[in-house]
């Protein structure tokens, strides 16, 4: 029994031109294996054949390093063929070796996922190829004659709906135009009806408009007086505020009345203590002048003995200029005695070294000035 478990066109990528882009493949499974046949979408009698017996996959298995069993091996290759058609795998056909792959694209590479070695078909796999196609038309036109036959039936059934359904549509028809004549005597009816009706709503509305008038003056009235209810309400309220208001300025008058009274008495010990405090004043006063004159006589010492500080401190600047000068001559007439000294130091020793009777004249050996010891 041979049975057809995929059948559809994948796309197909091949160097060649010979091969198309896209092949129809259909897959079959029959008692011995599955055969897979990749057909020419331009020439359906160019095909190229693949078929798998249970002992060819343990072969394919081992070389491929398959992980399933045969059965499951036909569920999977069945998903790969859908995976080809929604994009998710590719399948790339070589015209040389006649070999077909499946990859999946990544990222980083490419993985194959299956390689089918597939061949050209001799005349016995020509016959099965036209004997499936045609049982393949058998069977389909066997099923286009049955549902032809239940679509007659169909409409036969339509047919008869149909009449039935005009006919009772007729009867609706008549009893609708039948309707429609008492509808239009009732209309006419109805219509006087409404004339006269009309002409009473007319006067009604002429009277409902004049009472909304006569209420809007009314509303009118009603308003004036809630308001003069409620100006009548303020007022009593405002009155009663007044007289409370009334009250406690009486209080307050009281408590202020009381408050000037103690004030007054205040003032009272206030003035008899102000005249104690009047001749308090003048003894301050008079004690306050003799110390102003006190504080003058001191002022004017103080003065006196500025000014006498002040001569001083310039006399003691001139004595510390003058006594800076006198520094400065010690200084060099100490070094004038020095240069004397030294000068004289070296005469004297000089003398020593060659005295003579001749070097002195008259003068100097009655008044000498050589002295009789050497300074020390």
């Amino acid at each position: 029994m041979r049975e057809s478990i995929f059948s559809g066109k994948v796309p197909i990528t091949c160097p060649s031109d010979e091969i198309p882009w896209q092949m129809k493949c259909e897959m079959v499974r029959s008692d011995d294996g599955v055969e897979i046949r990749l057909i020419d979408t331009r020439d359906m009698f160019t095909f190229y054949l693949n078929a798998i017996s249970p002992s060819d996959f343990y072969v394919m298995k081992r070389e491929q390093d398959i992980i399933v069993d045969y059965d499951r091996f036909v569920n999977v290759l069945v998903k790969m063929l859908h995976g080809l058609q929604n994009g998710r795998l590719s399948g790339i056909f070589s015209r040389e070796t006649n070999r077909f792959v499946f990859v999946e694209k990544d990222e980083f590479r490419n993985i194959v996922r299956l390689e089918l070695q597939f061949s050209k078909p001799d005349e016995s796999h020509y016959k099965q190829y036209l004997g499936d196609i045609l049982g393949r038309m058998e069977s389909d036109n066997i099923r286009l004659i049955k549902e032809n036959e239940m679509l007659r039936e169909k409409c036969k059934g339509y047919e008869r709906d149909a009449k039935e359904r005009r006919r009772y549509l007729e009867e609706e028809l008549a009893k609708a135009q039948k309707k429609a004549e008492k509808l239009f005597k009732e209309n006419a009816g109805f219509i006087e009806s409404m004339k006269s009706s009309n002409e009473d709503l007319s006067k009604l509305n002429n009277r409902i408009y004049e009472l909304e008038k006569e209420n809007s003056k009314l509303q009118y009235d009603l308003e004036k007086l809630k308001l003069q209810e409620v100006k009548n309400a303020s007022l009593v309220e405002k009155t009663q505020e007044i007289d409370e208001e009334n009250r406690k300025l009486k209080n307050e008058i009281n408590t202020a009345n009381e408050i000037i009274r103690k004030c007054m008495d205040e003032v009272a010990q206030m003035k008899s203590s102000s005249a104690e405090n009047d001749e308090r004043t003048k003894d301050i006063r008079s004690e306050n002048k003799k110390l102003k004159t006190e504080l003058d006589a001191l002022r004017n010492k103080v003065k006196d003995l500025d000014d006498k500080h002040k001569r001083m401190s310039d006399d003691s600047k001139a004595k510390d200029s003058r006594l800076k000068d006198l520094e400065i001559e010690n200084g060099k007439l100490v070094k004038k005695l020095e240069n004397a000294q030294s000068v004289y130091s070296h005469f004297y020793s000089k003398n020593i070294e060659n005295p003579g009777p001749g070097i002195y004249s008259d003068n100097e050996s009655l008044f000498s000035i050589v002295p009789e010891s050497p300074p020390h």
